[in-house]
């Protein structure tokens, strides 16, 4: 069979059992399977774009970056710069939409109300730790009722900015009924069966991956012209790439480089590049013996030829980056230079740090005469032929400095478990995507060293840690820059990761979706303004 024909057959989708005229439905293509549905308990960029479809926040950004009504319809900061007073929207419920014979959730058809606020805020607080890229509320104290519209939340300190910290969403009081930690949020019903109040009400998913989600027409930002929207999971970036130009999506959220040239020549497509604020690295996990030494982390960066890596798999569209903040962020620090490739430095080190080939087979042995040997996993999701070409380039690479290296290659769901739970391995491939390109608390503090945590490669610097705090806790910009300056390059030269490169981001679409417009840290923000022609 054609790689033509078994895409045509292998996309069309089944899920409602509904028959829906062409206009009236998106079908986008995402990459990675999700576990679960809820803002919060997933780490993948996949999920924050799905929960921009369901769920709102208090507040949002307006196109000259000032803060515009959501949920709240109005609020007042106080003078100490402490409490925050939000008054809500009247007349909102959540979500009612299910499939034929499926019980309705306990939330769903209930108004919107403070108390949905004040539990969503105890919930962030309580299950702090288990959140990715959970200090985004470090800054909050508490949440109080005034009454059924009228919440105050209080911060730990005055900020210049409060509202940047307070635009998480918010989901309704029952999600949270006899949950006690994250772990248990994570395993229940409300992540698998989300209900919001966003443009999009979630219906229902597979075992494919694929999620169905049907338009609010009571959305208080206007119905959507969209009735129904499928997201469809890939394992393959280029897979996905195919998939649009043969017309069985309209719309995918990434484009690979590699396949940039081919859909821009297909005058039926439209790409539009966005700054995702991310970018791709090496984890080592520093709990094991041997990485434990800086040395021998600092060996293999140096080992990698990440110039002529780029070149190769991305044509060279993307950065060589130094440390551990996205490189159009302020916090970047230019002064830090990236680690050049330099296989002589890196078998010094390695011979400084106890190893050296004593059989002559190309492989170092330490004291003992054991050959140093590491196991790398790697998730089987997104970028497909070009994910394993890299590791197998970098398996050679290191094997050059003398390192041998396992490569396992795992399903997503597995990979997760492995490396963010258990935290057992010793090299991952891996990329980050921020909404703030300046905070990475949870990347780098030991407080966020635990299980689903972001500090997987368990760095335990107290430098590190006091920086980032004093970071987190100053309103001086210019104090906050040079920290994040000094954090910088103390994490290069810490080298938890070896840093690779960030990458301009495409996404593309059919001809016939109108009415586009993308914002990187909010994909879907402006949804409810698409509409779909109907194809001849």
């Amino acid at each position: 069979m054609s790689m033509r024909s078994l895409l045509c057959l292998a996309f069309g989708f089944g899920i409602s059992g509904h028959a829906f005229a062409a206009e009236s439905r998106m079908v986008y293509g995402e990459t990675g399977r999700l576990e679960t549905y809820d803002p919060y308990t997933a780490h993948e960029a996949t999920a924050q774009r799905l929960s921009d479809l369901v769920f709102d926040g208090l507040v949002d950004l307006g196109r000259s970056g000032d803060y515009v009504p959501a949920l709240a319809t109005s609020w007042e900061v106080s003078k100490n710069g402490t409490d925050v007073t939000f008054h809500l929207r009247n007349n909102i419920t959540w979500h009612t939409a299910m499939p034929s014979g499926k019980p309705l959730p306990k939330e769903a058809g209930q108004s919107f109300q403070a108390k949905d606020v004040v539990a969503t805020v105890k919930f962030l607080l309580m299950a702090r730790s288990e959140i990715p890229n959970s200090e985004r509320f470090s800054g909050i104290a508490s949440a109080e009722e005034l009454d059924p519209l009228t919440v105050k939340i209080t911060l730990r300190r005055a900020v210049s900015d409060p509202l940047r910290i307070l635009m998480f969403k918010i989901l309704p009081a029952n999600a949270f009924a006899n949950i006690k930690s994250g772990s248990s949020f994570r395993e229940s019903t409300f992540v698998q069966r989300p209900v919001g109040t966003g443009p999009y009400q979630f219906i229902k998913s597979n075992k494919q991956g694929e999620v169905l989600l049907r338009a609010n027409k009571f959305y208080f930002g206007g119905a959507p012209k969209i009735e129904t929207i499928v997201m469809k999971s890939y394992a393959d970036q280029s897979v996905m790439a195919q998939s649009l130009m043969f017309n069985a999506l309209d719309l995918i959220t990434y484009v690979s480089p590699r396949d940039l040239a081919e859909i821009m020549a297909d005058k039926r497509l439209l790409l539009v590049p966005y700054d995702a604020l991310s970018y791709s690295f090496v984890a080592m996990n520093t709990s094991r013996t041997i990485l434990s030494d800086r040395r021998v982390r600092q060996a293999l960066a140096l080992a990698v030829n990440r110039k002529e890596m780029l070149e190769a798999f991305f044509q060279g569209k993307g950065r060589l980056i130094s440390g551990p903040f996205p490189p159009t962020s302020w916090a970047y620090n230019l002064d830090v230079p990236s680690v050049a490739y330099d296989l002589a430095r890196s078998r010094q080190l390695l011979e400084s740090a106890g190893y050296s080939d004593k059989n002559s087979d190309g492989i170092l042995e330490d004291s003992k005469g054991v050959p140093l040997k590491l196991s790398m996993v790697v998730p089987v999701s997104g970028e497909g032929e070009t994910l394993k070409k890299i590791v197998l380039g970098l398996q050679s690479y290191f094997e050059k400095a003398g390192i041998k290296v396992e490569m396992q290659f795992l399903d997503w769901v597995s990979w997760k478990k492995r490396v963010l739970f258990d935290h057992d391995y010793d090299l991952t491939l891996a990329s980050w995507s921020f909404d703030d390109a300046s905070n990475i608390m949870s990347l780098f503090h030991s407080g966020s060293a635990g299980a689903w945590g972001n500090n997987f490669v368990l760095l335990k610097n107290k430098t590190v840690d006091a920086l980032l705090t004093e970071a987190d806790a100053t309103n001086d910009f210019e104090k906050k820059r040079a920290i994040s300056h000094k954090i910088h390059a103390l994490v290069a030269d810490e080298t938890p990761y070896i840093f690779l490169w960030t990458l301009t981001h495409h996404a593309a679409f059919q001809e016939n979706l109108s009415g586009v417009r993308i914002e990187p840290y909010s994909f879907f923000k402006h949804v409810s303004g698409w509409s779909i022609q109907k194809r001849l």
